[in-house]
């Protein structure tokens, strides 16, 4: 009887031990939980601090921009000289709220990736315009004559150098306000096309 009491009593703290155990087990998995998730908090709250001071930055650092001496300028750049540029600019500003710089390099890269796809003395179009509360500038490669020429394909991955370009140009299209994509244009193959929100009060200002 004395054995059994013995064995039963054993049993009992075997079993009280394995209880406490995965208590202490659950306990310390929720505190390793508790202190991940305020971690993550944490970090979230950083991450949207930051991105609340780049808006404020990028928003100090914005300017009104004409887009015509802007793209001028990226017509006149390096690389264009193997193709001949048509560029149509309206007689009245074409007003957006911008960083400068980053409005010349997004201008300049589609540019020089033109350059480098299209044929050598083939006539790249740039044209710009205001549509509704849209700047809207479109590039498109006038002797052209595949469905999907080249200069649309900036975004599809299939030249490997453009690739870090093309995803600075949405970037910065996207900082802005904006999209860049491929569209045709007045009846044309397909091309690229940059719309940025007009800031029509502005165009009699400038």
């Amino acid at each position: 009887m004395a054995s059994a009491q013995l064995q039963s009593g054993n049993l009992g703290a075997v079993i009280a031990s394995v209880v406490l155990l995965g208590l202490g087990g659950v306990l310390f998995l929720m505190g390793a939980l508790f202190v991940a998730g305020a971690r993550q908090g944490a970090k979230a709250r950083e991450l949207a601090e930051q991105a609340r001071n780049d808006a404020r930055r990028r928003q100090d650092a914005s300017r009104v921009q004409d887009l015509r001496p802007l793209l001028d300028a990226a017509a006149g750049g390096a690389g264009c000289q193997a193709i001949r540029l048509d560029v149509q600019l309206p007689p009245d500003a074409v007003p957006v709220l911008g960083i400068e710089a980053e409005l010349r390099e997004l201008l300049a890269k589609v540019t020089a990736y033109a350059a480098s796809v299209m044929r050598a003395g083939a006539t790249l179009q740039v044209s710009a315009r205001v549509q509704g509360a849209q700047a809207v500038i479109h590039w498109r490669d006038l002797e052209a004559d595949d469905a999907r020429p080249a200069l649309a394909k900036f975004f599809d991955g299939t030249h490997a150098a453009a690739a870090s370009a093309a995803r600075a140009c949405e970037r910065i299209a996207s900082h802005h306000g904006g999209r860049i994509y491929s569209a045709p244009h007045a009846g044309g193959v397909l091309g690229l096309t940059l719309r940025l929100p007009l800031q029509a009060w502005c165009v009699n200002t400038l």
